[in-house]
């Protein structure tokens, strides 16, 4: 295993002619342009400090678990400013882990069980933050945030229908041309990275909870597919 301490700069940024970066782009276009670039200076910088892989996923963990409580303890002036820069620290932290542990030689399994079981959690840490600045600043009582809790709820549904089905819409570790009917799987697929920015929506917050619960009801019956066509 090299010395990560000594690693370049340059070394980290070779993860982005990766496969895994490729795959990234087909399976989650706006993380990857988003947050994949910013993400390689971050993994640089961690290695410098030594840190392993392991700290900075337990580092993405606590930014996703704060993000309802800036939601809800914040002064509502900051508390959607600060509930986008949380979402987009996390991203940014999951992608470095991943850069860190290729780069320097030190992928495993349970790495990645725990990089996706926090992934998903992250999710629906963000997805109830959404739904907490809703009713704060549209809303009565809590209404919106059982609506964010149910979108949760779906997303992380729909993974388990697709795990389970073992269903993709989007050949993510191909690098064959996609075919034009792949596009439309590609954009829709691809749009989480761009979740962390409806914490900016105002007033119109509440239909970006319905645009998510929707969204993620689609993704269910698009997950369950392979069952009726079977059946």
């Amino acid at each position: 295993m090299p010395d990560e301490t000594n690693l370049s700069l340059g070394a980290f940024a070779r993860d982005m002619k990766s496969d895994a970066f490729r795959g990234e782009l087909r399976g989650s276009w706006a993380t990857a342009l988003l947050y994949r670039a910013p993400a390689i200076p971050v993994a640089w910088l961690c290695a410098r400090l030594g840190l392993r892989p392991l700290m900075v996923t337990l580092l993405a963990l606590l930014a996703a678990l704060s993000l309802p409580l800036q939601a809800l303890l914040l002064p509502l002036a900051a508390a959607p400013i600060c509930v986008f820069v949380g979402g987009a620290i996390f991203q940014i932290l999951d992608c470095a882990d991943g850069t860190l542990a290729r780069t320097t030689g030190q992928t495993s399994q349970r790495g990645a069980d725990l990089d996706f079981i926090i992934d998903m959690a992250q999710w629906g840490l963000l997805y109830l933050a959404l739904g907490i600045l809703a009713d704060r600043t549209v809303g009565v009582g809590w209404g919106w945030t059982v609506l964010g809790a149910s979108a949760a709820w779906a997303r992380l549904l729909a993974r388990v229908v697709r795990d389970r089905l073992a269903t993709d819409s989007v050949p993510e570790k191909e690098t064959k041309p996609l075919n034009l009917i792949h596009y439309p799987a590609v954009f829709l697929a691809g749009i989480s990275g761009l979740i962390p920015f409806l914490a900016l929506s105002g007033p119109w917050i509440g239909i970006a909870i319905i645009a998510l619960l929707i969204y993620g009801l689609l993704d269910i019956a698009e997950g369950l597919l392979p069952l009726v066509w079977h059946a």
